[in-house]
């Protein structure tokens, strides 16, 4: 099937907090796209910066956008969770408000997903280190070209990003991001949704999406060490991990804290996480 058989509407959320000028350039990537069946959902976390204003007068030049606007400031999840309740789509797909589309990512995943559409899609991202600068990171990890089809894939690091391409019925059975964690949200989400939908997540190798950490603004996700050692514990004992797994877990705090781990553990992380029973363990 391809896209002159089929024209699916595709949901694009945008969750956001005081950053009104990057929303601006995030929504704009979206309403660009060279696929327009879409419809756009942005859900505030209680802005006082001039959003409120902005969405009010966006949907007036688009009849695709809807927003929500919450009464107090909860979080990402929550936001995200909100335009994942009430999207239309057939397919959905997230976009953080200081990031933005390059103009073919949809049309991409959506000729991806025809072919298959039981499954997620995620593709790689470039960087955007300042203003002139954006780099496009080379792609060596083997994991991501073999798609994940196993939950405990990503226990070693989440390379399949923030942003992944679906079936909206699916992220909504499997119930979306949890509010309980300030880090790690992603790779939980993408765990849980890989555990209890026995789906498979594929690589599109394709750069189609910018992700902007030039601007002065703090992400979404930050790396704050005692928000990802609470996520970290709160993860192992959501899904009941056992030894082994939680100490592959583990491993992913090196990135927030490596002064935490003395020499002889990081080289045995290292080491056991690449043995070949491991390696087989994971790619059954």
């Amino acid at each position: 099937m391809n896209l002159e058989q089929s024209n699916p509407l595709v949901t694009v959320y945008i969750p956001t907090f005081n950053r009104v000028d990057l929303l601006k350039r995030a929504v704009e990537s979206v309403r660009q796209q060279t696929y327009q069946n879409l419809e756009i959902i942005i859900v505030d976390d209680c802005s006082n910066d001039g959003t409120h204003g902005y969405l009010e007068e966006v949907t007036k030049q688009d009849s695709r956008i809807r927003y929500f606007i919450k009464e107090e400031n909860s979080g990402a999840c929550v936001s995200r969770n909100i335009a994942i309740e009430n999207a239309k789509g057939k397919y959905i797909t997230g976009l953080d408000d200081d990031d933005y589309f390059l103009k073919d990512r949809i049309k991409i995943f959506v000729k991806k997903i025809l072919d298959n559409p039981n499954a997620a899609f995620f593709t790689r991202s470039s960087i955007k280190i300042s203003e002139n600068r954006i780099v496009n990171p080379i792609n060596l990890n083997i994991f991501k070209f073999l798609g994940v089809k196993s939950e405990k894939k990503i226990l070693k690091q989440n390379f399949i990003g923030n942003q992944i391409f679906i079936k909206t019925d699916i992220l909504k059975k499997s119930g979306g991001f949890d509010k309980n964690l300030k880090a790690w949200q992603d790779l939980e989400c993408w765990f849980n949704l890989l555990k209890t939908q026995k789906i498979k997540i594929n690589f599109v190798n394709n750069l189609s999406q910018v992700i902007d950490i030039s601007h002065p603004h703090e992400r979404i996700t930050t790396k704050k060490a005692g928000n990802v050692i609470e996520a970290y514990h709160y993860i192992v004992t959501k899904h009941k991990l056992n030894k082994f797994e939680s100490f592959i877990l583990e491993g992913q705090l090196l990135g927030y804290m490596p002064e935490k781990f003395g020499f002889f553990k990081k080289i045995s992380l290292f080491l056991f996480t690449f043995q070949f029973f491991y390696i087989k363990s994971l790619w059954k």
